[in-house]
């Protein structure tokens, strides 16, 4: 049974971290980071595992010893960002002055303005272990838009879920099923979207380009500030 969307007319009573827009600006700022680390930081996924799994197991077939022997590195601090993000989940969620999700997007945007000053090279593990591990703390705490699950780093599952909806849409004419399938549609769209902008400009701006999603995280501020009820 599909999961319905909290609200039909409007985001009033959603969490500020559930609201549509925050979505998609955590989804394109996510495909931003897969370019990034893939083209400027030794051709490493930030967020898909899967495929750096997949990468070190061609790489032991190949006899590349040590190529494959990285790819546990950035697979490790996917992990325990997981870890963290629970921690932060089970510890933090009484704070009275701020909530996790928005220290998190603070210590995000830290991270990512230190990064953009590490050079190429040496440098490239250290900041494939900060990305990724920042990535899995965004995939652990932003897990719903607007009501409905979601990821915020990779498309796979929100591919499968609009998929589903689309079906209910045609089969059914479910005119709801449609609308949640178009908004899966443009979580996915703004990912492609932050994976070409981080590719075009990591040729123009190198590792500084990564600083575009600190610019991004920035325009995330206002939506995450809950407005008072009058």
């Amino acid at each position: 049974m599909f999961h319905k969307a909290k609200l039909a007319d409007g985001e009033r009573s959603l969490p500020r971290h559930q609201i549509f827009a925050v979505g998609i600006i955590l989804s394109m700022l996510a495909g931003y980071l897969e370019a990034y680390t893939y083209i400027l930081r030794g051709g490493v996924f930030c967020n898909g595992q899967t495929s750096n799994i997949a990468l070190m197991m061609i790489n032991f077939v190949r006899g590349d010893f040590s190529r494959a022997l990285y790819y546990p590195i950035p697979i490790a601090a996917f992990f325990f960002g997981i870890v963290f993000a629970a921690f932060l989940r089970s510890h933090m969620h009484n704070l009275k002055w701020a909530r996790v999700e928005m220290l998190f997007l603070l210590l995000e945007m830290a991270l990512l303005f230190i990064v953009g000053f590490v050079p190429q090279g040496g440098g490239d593990t250290p900041v494939n272990i900060v990305v990724t591990f920042i990535c899995a703390v965004q995939y652990e705490i932003f897990r719903e838009t607007r009501g409905l699950p979601y990821a915020s780093i990779f498309c796979t599952g929100n591919l499968r879920t609009a998929a589903e909806y689309f079906y209910a849409f045609t089969s059914q004419r479910d005119r709801q099923a449609g609308a949640t399938c178009l908004r899966y549609l443009i979580v996915i769209g703004a990912f492609a979207l932050g994976v070409f902008g981080g590719a075009q400009l990591a040729r123009v701006w190198d590792v500084k380009s990564i600083w575009v999603c600190c610019v991004m995280l920035v325009a995330l501020m206002p939506l995450m500030v809950r407005v008072k009820p009058n």
